[in-house]
């Protein structure tokens, strides 16, 4: 699959993710600063709460919609169908999917700008994607490759979209309280809860960096799941294709929460593996019983407290209080995108993956923050390997809004994402965000919050 949905993290060594060769540096070059801890992310106590005022920096439409700045075609002149673009944009950022999926085919039906055209076609396929629309998606890119007599990628949404057409509609049952499960960390530091797949218990990722959910071929065989297609496809992984085979879960269970008809990839198990410190040591393989993934996530409202070690999964209900004065912050665009806001008002964009070890910058983000960066080297212990070193450039200290909250990134390391969207990435959050606290994902409301403790009525679980 495209774009982060699409990755396999764990099968890469962490620590080739974390190498980031330093360019442009004149010799000689500067001795390394040793640093013995990972990035660090907290809120600042002393700052004010509040929604902080976006400054544009768009010099042109297009660099507008890539930085989610949909105001732009108010303030300068556009095209008629660039400004139903913005619109079809902004129904996407306010969580109205239906909406833009409507807006974005209309106008990929009837607009002469190729590269209008081109653009609604690749969110409109995020919407399809989104609302598990996978007949509608298979119909609209058989058409478009008809025309386009393009070679089909088999990691590509749309091969995907072909296998899943005929998968009834997944089913999502709340209980009447919210459920609230152990919270478990894996080698690697993502978040993993123990969950009923066709009712055998499996310990499963929290990854929102994966666009649906995985099992490994061990747990599919044991839990009675098979390919519902004879064609392998693949996954996109930053050292290239993996193969996976299509499935349907019949029934997960999450606590008292019921997720019936749920698309998944199988994947072979001796790839199903996190390797921690420098993958030199087979013993530091673990193996992985699955991923529940952005698919199932984004339609739950979930906390991670990791202070108590506990996981709460809840139905998205409108938010009130402070929360929902805050507006939204996390879209969906393909992938998980959240935005922060720098001291000057510059919006930045971060790629959620609480699969991925740790949080990153990028040189993007550098040049738009004018930030200070010093060459830096990590040495972090741990796994049954030992050492594992970290050269590249790193940020000392950068202080960035989120949600309305005053966050303070200290140490964090300047690295070329593994992957692209629609909307050039910053940085990416990951596993290691709120570590000190509770994090709150509510892809329905937008919401994508850090806490050291909930604050205010729109953010208390309900008992």
């Amino acid at each position: 699959m495209s774009g982060s949905s699409s990755r396999v993290r764990w099968l890469i060594n962490a620590s080739a993710l974390l190498v980031a060769g330093v360019a442009g540096c004149h010799l000689p070059p500067p001795k390394p600063v040793l640093i013995y801890a990972p990035t660090s992310v907290i809120v600042d106590p002393d700052a004010p709460r509040g929604r902080q005022k976006i400054v544009s920096t768009a010099k042109n439409f297009w660099q507008a919609m890539a930085l989610l700045d949909t105001g732009f075609v108010a303030r300068h002149n556009v095209t008629s169908d660039q400004r139903a673009f913005s619109h079809a944009l902004g129904l996407v950022m306010t969580g109205q999917p239906d909406e833009a999926e409507l807006a974005l085919d209309s106008l990929g039906a009837s607009t002469d700008d190729t590269l209008v055209r081109a653009t609604s076609f690749v969110l409109l396929t995020a919407m399809l994607q989104y609302q598990d629309k996978w007949k509608l998606l298979s119909e609209l890119t058989s058409e478009k490759h008809a025309v386009d007599t393009i070679d089909v990628n088999k990691a590509d949404v749309e091969s995907w979209a072909s296998a899943f057409k005929n998968v009834k509609a997944r089913k999502v049952s709340f209980s009447l309280n919210p459920v609230t499960l152990p919270l478990l960390i894996s080698a690697s530091g993502t978040p993993m809860v123990t969950i009923l797949v066709n009712g055998k218990p499996k310990v499963m990722w929290l990854d929102t960096g994966s666009s649906m959910t995985i099992l490994s071929s061990g747990v599919a065989a044991e839990c009675g799941i098979e390919a519902i297609v004879r064609d392998t496809l693949e996954v996109a992984t930053t050292t290239g294709h993996v193969q996976a085979r299509p499935a349907a879960i019949d029934k997960i269970g999450i606590g008292g929460i019921e997720i019936l008809n749920s698309t998944a990839m199988i994947v072979e198990s001796q790839l199903m593996q996190v390797r921690v410190g420098d993958g030199s040591n087979p013993m530091a393989s673990i193996g992985i019983d699955g991923v529940i993934g952005f698919d199932i996530m984004s339609r739950l409202d979930i906390r991670i407290d990791y202070v108590r070690k506990l996981v709460t999964f809840m139905k998205p209900e409108p938010i009130q209080g402070k929360a929902a004065s805050l507006g939204r912050n996390l879209f969906w665009v393909g992938s998980p995108i959240v935005r922060l806001v720098s001291d000057r008002g510059v919006p930045l964009h971060f790629n959620l993956d609480t699969g991925a070890q740790e949080t990153y910058s990028t040189d993007g983000l550098v040049t738009k923050t004018k930030t200070r960066t010093f060459v830096g080297e990590r040495r972090l212990i741990g796994g049954l390997a030992g050492l594992q070193v970290v050269h590249g450039i790193f940020i000392d200290e950068l202080r960035m809004s989120m949600g309305g909250q005053r966050l303070v990134f200290r140490k964090m390391l300047v690295y070329a994402p593994a992957v692209t969207t629609f909307v050039p990435l910053d940085g990416v959050l990951g596993s290691d965000i709120g570590k000190s606290g509770t994090v709150r994902i509510d892809a329905t409301n937008g919401l994508f919050l850090l806490e050291s403790q909930l604050y205010d009525e729109g953010l208390k679980v309900k008992s």
